[in-house]
């Protein structure tokens, strides 16, 4: 039996660029499923050469008490990026079970501050405000910067509704905007004696409390954290404000993403709790 290849395995040119050829790579769990440990380095495709330069150059200068972040490694020519790909070292340490009350929830609070305080003077390139995805689209619509419409469209009623209710629900938050990570519940490893590495940067421009907010609708609508989750975030300012934004540019993500697949209903279930939490807080505080 001829056994098909993964068509998403990385290409022997990668390997001998980055100076671990022979070593049979692993795909690694989690994110898009695009990573890979070979020996001591994690290799993934970067979306555009350009993106992948200019994540390793933050990377490789990030830097600051209570945190760890994987250093980028170049490639045999130098660059940051060879045939699509790019490199960095593995780091130690496991994502967090986010159900229930996690005791890990001060930890994350902490990184998540400290990483920010590093980063607060890192500019993002003018290209960036070009670059469109469904993770930029979504974070637009949740800001009051795209109209929502033609998406909604897309979603199913019960999710069209959801959007609707907590776009109707939206206040001007005065907080200013800094480059942030704004993937952090899956991506924050914890290790015994080591300070939380931060992996896979998703950059956008938010303010820096921003990253919580999205972490805690990520764990009470995906992994079966508590309502009590939010306390843990009690002195985050503009914390109802910024939980709604967080469900509206999770769920935009999602249609864009799986608008005509059953997806679509999974995240309006799965949602709906979630989004009478948020509307009940803000009701509370007004």
């Amino acid at each position: 039996m001829v056994v098909a290849e993964d068509p998403d395995a990385v290409p022997d040119g990668v390997l001998a660029a980055f100076g671990v050829a022979g070593v049979t790579p692993v795909r690694l769990a989690g994110g898009r499923g695009t990573a890979w440990r070979a020996g001591e380095l994690v290799l993934k495709p970067a979306d555009s050469v350009r993106e992948g330069r200019w994540f390793a150059e933050v990377y490789d200068a990030l830097s600051g008490p209570g945190f760890r972040v994987p250093r980028p490694s170049r490639a045999v020519t130098g660059d940051w990026v060879a045939e699509g790909w790019t490199a960095s070292g593995w780091v130690a340490g496991a994502a967090a079970d986010w159900s229930g009350l996690s005791p890990r929830w001060p930890e994350l609070v902490a990184v998540s501050r400290a990483l920010h305080a590093a980063l607060a003077d890192v500019p993002a390139p003018a290209w960036r405000g070009t670059v469109e995805s469904p993770w930029t689209i979504a974070d637009q619509v949740a800001w009051g910067e795209r109209d929502p419409d033609p998406l909604l469209a897309l979603a199913s009623g019960q999710l069209a509704g959801q959007l609707r209710r907590l776009l109707a629900a939206l206040r001007p938050v005065d907080l200013p905007n800094q480059l942030i990570h704004a993937d952090l519940a899956g991506n924050v490893l914890f290790a015994d004696g080591l300070p939380p590495a931060v992996i896979d940067f998703s950059p956008l421009e938010r303010p820096a409390v921003f990253p919580l907010a999205i972490a805690a609708v990520d764990a009470l609508q995906w992994q079966q954290a508590r309502p009590g989750v939010l306390d843990q975030l009690a002195s985050v300012p503009e914390l109802g404000q910024l939980l709604a934004r967080a469900l509206i540019y999770r769920q935009i993500t999602e249609i864009v993403t799986r608008a005509g697949t059953p997806g679509i209903d999974t995240a309006a279930h799965t949602g709906q709790p979630v989004a009478d939490l948020i509307l009940t807080r803000l009701t509370r505080t007004h």
